[in-house]
């Protein structure tokens, strides 16, 4: 089956997160969310879907958090031609899902009362293709992130961002830059 390296993968960055959890330099984020699309340049037609990642990182002095991280996006919706050419007419649909593989930054900027912040959020990155669903191209985020942040209890984070997302579905007959809003939750543990 072809999704066992993804599970491999994962496996693996679950062995190496486990022992750092009681250490407060990494850290491990857990999150899912919406993907709401705004804009495919050159079609008429945006793309909805759902997310899930996978980010294991470096904490340094709770200032700045630096991490890779791996994914799952599933994107889906209906467009067609703005211009279209000759035999590009109708209504066209897209199901594809995404597997980005990305760097992910988090700097935060203000704290709010005793266990909350607010920071910026970036990620850059490429989605690999797996197999027949899924697409490639290039991704990129830009972003802010509220932290709840307590040492006895668990560590929750919300985050909306600005995503851009390069496919190269064989149906466009060239790249698609698909943008969208997404909006994450999600359990950080450190």
């Amino acid at each position: 089956m072809k999704l066992k390296p993804v599970f491999s993968i994962l496996a693996l960055l679950l062995l190496m997160a486990k022992p750092s959890f009681a250490q407060r330099e990494y850290y491990t984020l857990l999150q899912g969310g919406a993907n709401i699309g705004v804009k495919n340049p050159g079609f008429d037609g945006n793309f909805n879907g759902y997310s899930l990642h996978f980010i294991f990182g470096r904490n340094y002095n709770e200032r700045a958090f630096l991490g890779i991280g791996l994914g799952n996006e599933v994107l889906r919706g209906d467009y067609k031609f703005s211009e279209p050419k000759e035999g590009q007419d109708g209504n066209l649909k897209y199901d594809r899902n995404l597997f980005p593989i990305f760097i992910d930054a988090r700097l935060p900027f203000a704290y709010i009362g005793d266990v909350s912040r607010v920071g910026a959020l970036a990620n850059a990155g490429y989605a690999v293709r797996l197999g027949g669903i899924y697409d490639k191209g290039a991704m990129g985020k830009l972003g802010l992130f509220y932290l709840y942040d307590n040492e006895k209890r668990t560590n929750f984070t919300i985050s909306a961002s600005y995503a851009y997302q390069q496919l190269n579905y064989v149906a466009f007959r060239e790249k698609m830059n698909h943008q969208s809003l997404n909006l994450s939750v999600g359990i950080w543990l450190k």
